[in-house]
């Protein structure tokens, strides 16, 4: 009798644990039905995101789509045979312009600038002399706003870039760049602009921008020290080859939501924050979606609401809503040509805009 009862009590413990490990076996199953539940917590009609991801997930070359609201992660996908990190040296282009305004607030806050009204002569004033007077003349905050007034051709013109990061001396390519425009006049989008306010914090901190970064941004985030490729003569690129990761950009753009203020401290001024995202310069339409230009960060409005982005090449994104709490972040490859690049750029960033912001219920 105490054998069978026994042996009862090994039965139902082993069909208890079988119960248990069928539901666990449900719960972790990737079904697109609960793939997209915290979703539906978060206040998204979830169809209408999942039929963005599968958009998505058609574009040539895109890697990487998270979208975010209230801090939390709401919806993750990789493609085309990639992980959350498919490549630790994988740059994300020019949303790297973005990260360097940021740490020009950083550093205005340390006390190691003083303000953007700072001339570019005050940290590089042999180059300045010898070189261009003029561009000398030009401020921070022409640099961050891409009004500096140089002759730079790049966006919707044969790019320069490439002849840019090939020149023996960067820096010095630059410099011998012409004045062309009044400076905080005219918008004219220029890698070369951003690559001097790399140089200016490297000049106004003793360290380089990279060390900067890791220091007073990336480590108290979190995120740990990031690759950053530098230019011949050592410094790090202002405008692009930072690395971040998918989940990198989601907390940037969650930092930003916060007003600069990230796991119990205040990383980013809130003034700073309103700053790089207020509207300094129109565009004139320059690109679709982003009419308008703050300090190194691209502002725009669709569906009734306004918001602002870090943009890359190819369509790397950091994407912004304050009014909906949403952030959206995209890594694509930067290994392709200008026509596929500028292709997905603009397909990425038709889902975000006209399909994953209109399915956010408010």
């Amino acid at each position: 009798m105490f054998v069978s009862k026994q042996y009862n009590f090994i039965f139902l413990i082993i069909v208890f644990c079988i119960l248990i490990l069928q539901n666990c076996r449900k719960d972790s199953t990737p079904v697109e039905g609960n793939y997209f539940a915290k979703a539906g917590e978060h206040n998204f009609n979830v169809e209408q995101l999942a039929q963005a991801f599968e958009n998505a997930s058609q574009i040539e070359d895109l890697q990487g789509l998270i979208v975010a609201r209230n801090g939390e992660i709401v919806a993750e996908k990789y493609f085309n045979s990639t992980g959350p990190d498919p490549d630790p040296n994988l740059h994300v282009m020019s949303v790297t312009k973005s990260i360097t305004a940021t740490l020009v607030g950083i550093a205005i806050e340390k006390g190691f600038i003083e303000s953007v009204d700072q001339k570019v002569s005050e940290f590089l004033p042999d180059e300045s002399e010898i070189m261009n007077p003029e561009l000398g003349e030009v401020t921070i905050r022409n640099l961050l706003s891409m009004t500096c007034g140089q002759d730079w051709h790049e966006i919707g013109v044969p790019s320069e870039f490439m002849d840019f990061v090939h020149a023996p001396n960067q820096v010095e390519y630059i410099f011998q760049k012409p004045m062309i425009n009044t400076p905080g006049t005219i918008f004219n989008y220029s890698d070369g602009g951003a690559h001097l306010v790399s140089v200016i914090l490297t000049k106004a901190t003793k360290m380089s921008t990279s060390e900067f970064a890791d220091t007073y941004l990336f480590n108290l985030m979190g995120i740990g020290d990031k690759p950053w490729y530098t230019d011949r003569q050592g410094y790090n690129y202002g405008g692009v080859r930072l690395c971040l990761g998918n989940h990198d950009m989601i907390e940037i753009g969650n930092l930003y939501l916060n007003d600069g203020f990230y796991n119990g401290q205040q990383i980013v001024s809130s003034a700073w924050i309103d700053t790089v995202t207020s509207l300094k310069i129109n565009t004139n339409n320059l690109i679709p979606f982003l009419s308008d230009y703050g300090y190194f960060w691209w502002l725009g409005n669709a569906h009734g609401y306004d918001f602002f982005c870090a943009n890359g090449y190819g369509g790397q994104f950091i994407f912004v809503v304050r009014d909906l709490d949403l952030v959206v972040s995209s890594r694509t490859s930067y290994r392709i040509s200008e026509p596929k690049a500028g292709q997905n750029w603009y397909s990425v960033l038709n889902v975000i805009v006209n399909q994953i912001l209109p399915a956010v219920n408010p």
